[in-house]
């Protein structure tokens, strides 16, 4: 079983390739600045969980939960960008953020091995 935790609503169990898909290229910022203002992925047999949210111009934040290992892009100048999590500020480096296919690359790997998939940094 897949559960998806959005920031705001029930879990959703099982959710299709479609929903997971409009989710992640068609939901705004709008949608991801409700509620708790975080996002996870959790696959059954799976001890790790994928954290995530999403901040405009700079993409989704990723984190593999319990060891909170994040993504890293040695590409981008650094910055430090503040995002609310259950109401509180979380200071997020610029490097850690990825964009709208990579994200769904690393969430559709996530579900399909239940590991995070060996192509991100």
């Amino acid at each position: 079983m897949i559960i998806y935790n959005g920031p705001v609503g029930d879990p959703i169990e099982n959710p299709s390739g479609k929903f997971i898909r409009e989710l992640i290229f068609d939901k705004d910022k709008t949608y991801w600045k409700q509620g708790s203002g975080d996002s996870c992925f959790e696959v059954d047999g799976c001890e790790e969980r994928l954290i995530l949210f999403y901040d405009e111009p700079y993409g989704f934040f990723i984190m593999r939960h319990p060891d909170y290992l994040v993504t890293l892009n040695k590409n981008v100048e650094i910055e430090t960008v503040e995002h609310l999590v259950g109401g509180e500020p979380v200071k997020i480096p610029t490097c850690s953020y990825v964009d709208r296919e990579m994200t769904y690359r690393i969430i559709k790997g996530f579900i399909t091995t239940k590991s995070v998939p060996k192509f991100i940094e």
